[in-house]
């Protein structure tokens, strides 16, 4: 009577396939999700900045809290709706960028994106708003302090070495 069933070299054997599988694939899995989140973020940038313009020319001031905006982010921590305004994976700052959003007279300045609870993925993205010839660049900027995280800025197309003119 012949036994059914697997040896364990052939066991061992599939295990270590998994296993090598798993390890090429799961590291491009996560820096998809990460891209996501960072996309989710620039998304909730937009949104903030158009609300900062929008309260801008409807008051001649600029917003001195979020709660003074009309927008709201999900999963936000709306009680510490300052100036800062954290979500899951990011920390929003009010007036964070280092350059005012277009239409505000060079009064409001932007908002600032960190990705916080991140572990190994560690970048700030935000609206650089840079005048050239061509205009106002309304282009976001990604700035990384790792290997991983500018790799996530380099694959959303917004990470720009300081090296660079």
């Amino acid at each position: 009577m012949k036994q059914k069933g697997f040896t364990l070299v052939e066991m061992l054997t599939a295990v270590l396939i998994v296993g090598v599988l798993v390890s090429i694939a799961l590291p491009m899995y996560m820096r998809t999700i990460e891209r996501s989140r960072a996309t989710e973020a620039m998304s909730a940038i937009k949104a903030i900045n158009d609300s900062i313009y929008t309260f801008f020319t409807e008051r001649e001031s600029c917003p001195a809290r979020f709660s003074q905006l009309l927008v709201s982010l999900p999963n936000a921590n709306e009680a510490t709706a300052d100036t800062s305004i954290s979500t899951k994976f990011f920390r929003f700052d009010l007036g964070g960028a280092s350059v005012a959003v277009p239409g505000t007279d060079g009064q409001c300045m932007g908002v600032l994106a960190t990705r916080i609870n991140g572990g190994s993925y560690n970048y700030t993205i935000w609206h650089p708003y840079t005048r050239g010839a061509t205009g106002t660049s309304l282009a976001l900027q990604c700035d990384g302090t790792n290997d991983k995280s500018i790799a996530v800025c380099e694959s959303l197309g917004l990470y720009r070495d300081d090296t660079q003119d």
